[in-house]
């Protein structure tokens, strides 16, 4: 019976100790399931927040991208609307000598040239329609030019000392052309809603 007993008390302790060795291997199995839970959910939430911020990244390259479009876009609109204007009054200027008011206009340019031009004799270019126009213009306000018919315009007149030491260009295309110049920051400010 001793040994009956023997191999019943072997046999609890094997059992025993199997218990023992399931338990541990129970105890262990589960921290390693749950560390391993917890480095997948380190990993998830890394991985989530590398996305996130490649996104946000994207998404403001995308935005810099979109809005050096629309800049562009809207420069380019605005040159646009910038010489359809300056088209349109040229285009209205070309016209102009069929205005009445024309030689007032032309009267003015030739006073506006001689008054810079000082005293003295000096030349004007105009186009051949104005040649009269001009010839009565400088008698009606007794100043002595050399009228030279050479020039292609709508209107208006360029004039010069002999010496071409100062030329005044007071044609209807050059005056368009400096205002064009002058105004055109004040025009895109205007287009811009500045």
């Amino acid at each position: 019976m001793a040994y009956e007993n023997l191999l019943k008390s072997v046999d609890e302790s094997a059992e025993e100790r199997e218990r023992e060795l399931v338990e541990n291997a129970r105890v262990t199995v589960e921290s390693v399931r749950k560390k391993a839970r917890e480095q997948a959910e380190l990993i998830r939430q890394s991985q989530i927040t590398n996305a996130e911020m490649a996104a946000a990244v994207e998404k403001n390259k995308l935005m810099y991208l979109v809005k050096a479009e629309n800049k562009a876009l809207l420069i380019k609109i605005r040159e646009q609307l910038f010489a359809s204007a300056f088209n349109d009054a040229s285009l209205q200027l070309s016209h102009l000598r069929t205005d009445p008011e024309y030689p007032e206009i032309f009267k003015k340019l030739l006073m506006d040239a001689a008054g810079a031009l000082g005293t003295g004799t000096f030349h004007i270019h105009v186009d051949k329609r104005d040649e009269e126009l001009c010839k009565k213009t400088l008698a009606s306000v007794n100043l002595c030019a050399d009228i030279v018919p050479d020039l292609t315009s709508a209107g208006g007149l360029v004039a010069r000392l002999p010496d071409r030491s100062i030329i005044i260009s007071n044609s209807v295309e050059s005056r368009l052309e400096r205002a064009k110049e002058r105004k055109k920051l004040e025009i895109y400010s205007i287009l811009s809603g500045d």
